[in-house]
């Protein structure tokens, strides 16, 4: 069963939380002048929204009143001309705001997802291989897109209703309080029902955020792995369990929608309710002459305006709530801290020779855990090159891991030219040192933007020289726009040996002092093979390297060969060395040479 790479923590926490909203509320702060371009929008539109049934309410006592006409028409005019005025103003006004409120939601979304990516980039690999890819990608566009609803709709909208239900009440008030008072009666029932609908809104809204977390990994793993589903067969089985998903998210969705529903048609009836209350006592206010017909039709323009943000402020509060819950997972990414940082005092690491040493480093990737490597001890002279060997889980990953510092070793120390990697700057150590994977990624792009990839400054001459000196620039110009051609995602139009060719003209090109190889040419047929080792003779000259080698014709030059296995040192020494010591090593050479995978030397 495939994991849907859900979070626990996506099904918890509150339907609003004031500290998550004064952090939102923080990347406004830039941007304070536009906001109160928005607050004085937002007031004149609530004046401008209350003055128009005002106008209205004495256009009506001026018709249905006493006097002479001509003053009357006279009157009306100067009222239509007024309106007029209004309606202009009303329009700038909420112009004004729609506008504003976009910006500044739109900028918030931009100032977020720049610092989630810039955060991400700093936080260990394992961050990303605990959450998930697909519960990343839901934080970083989903939840945003949340929270730019938010911006844009709900924080304004919130704020422009409770100001205009305010400024209601208050006219209401002043104009006929016991009618007012009457109005208010059906605001319990509002408020009751409110309060059941948020009790099953907030798990019908987390469900949505967690089944579409689940249809984002889903996705995003079945497309990482299309070649593999489609050689097995498994196009079927992969589009049930998607299925399986996406109705789960389908139904949740509804689920949602289902209560929205219900809110809106329950708070226009209970507004209708209130209208016809205060039409029948107002009526019988009128025929007793203790309230004109003009505060009578302003009266109920306000009972019904006054139920309208009530609507409008349900609607806002699932915004709202989606936001809190949105803000909860992003600021979880933004909290989380990087396990491997840079000391207070950490110094730029110089230019180096490239001389390696592990002093009796022990390490295991959980605090506490169980270790995994245990007192590893190597000596790597500048421009040599050490090999290490061993079956998967022996250990091989794990030394590159804490020679480049993606982890802390628990006790000993790695050190360069004798400076503590834990005493200078990730960065600083790690533009001294390449990498080549086994998995060969290159990006969206063309070969020369790849190829440029770790030293964007290179000239398009030091750019084919590189080519060149790999053995790759004939297959290159033999592409439709030679080093413009665009490689597409992962360089899929390549061969598998054309993609590993190119990184290592890449980590040519970025001239590193140290060189990694992590099983680059594993998943090379032989024939490739021969051109990949002649390329990687040329890429490691003069260089200090570290080769994790499944196939042992890779390492047969290496300085030393040292074998691990259960994170123990079993056997060191060179390939002639160890092949007449006839141990662990020289079987797994025959073991491969019976297999195939080497030729008998």
């Amino acid at each position: 069963m495939v994991s849907t790479n859900v979070n626990p923590d996506d099904l918890l926490g509150k339907a609003y939380d004031g500290r998550i909203a004064r952090r939102l509320l923080e990347y406004l702060n830039p941007y304070r002048n536009r906001v109160w371009l928005v607050a004085v929008a937002v007031v004149l539109g609530i004046a401008t929204d209350l003055g128009i049934p005002y106008l209205l309410s004495q256009v009506v006592e001026q018709v249905s009143g006493d006097g002479d006409l001509s003053d009357r028409t006279g009157i009306v005019n100067l009222l239509g001309f007024i309106a007029v005025v209004v309606l202009i103003v009303r329009f700038f006004s909420n112009w004004a705001e729609i506008y504003l409120t976009a910006w500044l939601g739109n900028r918030v979304v931009y100032d977020l997802r720049d610092r989630m990516f810039r955060h991400l980039q700093r936080l260990s690999v394992s961050y990303t291989d605990r959450r998930g890819v697909g519960a990343v990608m839901t934080r970083i566009q989903n939840d945003v897109s949340v929270i730019n609803e938010l911006f844009s709709d709900g924080v304004v909208g919130l704020a422009a209703n409770l100001l205009v239900l305010l400024a209601i009440i208050v006219v209401m008030l002043f104009i006929n309080w016991q009618l007012a008072l009457l109005a208010f009666i059906v605001l319990p029932i509002m408020v009751a029902v409110v309060a059941v609908w948020r009790r099953y809104s907030v798990d019908a809204y987390r469900a949505t955020r967690r089944t579409i977390g689940a249809v984002n990994g889903d996705l995003a793993e079945s497309l990482d792995g299309v070649r593999v589903v489609q050689a097995f067969g498994q196009e079927r089985s992969k589009h049930q369990q998607f299925d399986r998903l996406n109705v789960a998210n389908l139904v949740a969705n509804l689920d949602a929608a289902r209560l929205g529903a219900v809110l809106l048609p329950i708070a226009i009836t209970v507004g209708s309710i209130a209208t016809v209350l205060v039409l029948y006592a107002g009526g019988r206010l009128v025929f007793d002459v203790s309230m004109s017909i003009g505060d009578l039709v302003f009266f109920v323009v306000l009972v019904d305006r006054f139920f309208q943000p009530i609507r409008e402020l349900s609607q806002q509060y699932t915004l709202l709530q989606a936001g809190m819950a949105a803000g909860e997972r992003i600021f979880d990414l933004l909290d989380s801290e990087p396990e491997v940082e840079d000391k207070p005092d950490a110094v730029e690491l110089p230019r180096i020779e490239g001389h390696v040493r592990f002093e009796d480093v022990r390490f295991g990737y959980r605090e506490g855990g169980e270790e995994i490597l245990h007192g590893i001890d190597l000596d790597v002279q500048p421009g040599k090159m050490l090999a290490l060997v061993g079956e998967t889980g022996a250990g091989k990953s794990t030394i590159i891991s804490l020679m480049l510092r993606f982890a802390d070793v628990w006790e000993g120390r790695v050190t360069v030219d004798g400076h503590d990697v834990r005493d200078i700057t990730q960065a600083s150590l790690r533009r001294q040192c390449g990498v080549v994977l086994q998995d060969a990624f290159l990006f969206p792009g063309s070969v020369r933007e790849n190829l440029r990839f770790g030293r964007p400054e290179a000239t398009d001459a030091e750019i084919e020289d590189a080519a060149r000196a790999v053995g790759a620039h004939d297959f290159i110009m033999k592409l439709p726009e030679g080093y413009d051609t665009d490689l597409h995602e992962r360089g899929g139009r390549l061969s598998a040996g054309q993609r590993q060719l190119l990184s290592f003209a890449r980590a040519l090109l970025a001239d590193p002092r140290i060189l990694v190889l992590d099983e680059a040419t594993s998943n090379i047929d032989t024939t490739t093979e021969f051109a990949l080792q002649k390329a990687q003779r040329r890429l490691l000259a003069g260089r200090t390297s570290v080769v994790v080698a499944h196939r042992l014709t890779t390492i047969r030059d290496a300085d030393e060969v040292v074998v691990l296995q259960y994170g123990n040192v079993i056997e060191r020494g060179t390939h002639d060395e160890l092949i007449a010591a006839d141990g662990y090593y020289a079987e797994l050479v025959r073991t491969q040479w019976r297999e195939g995978d080497i030729a008998a030397d």
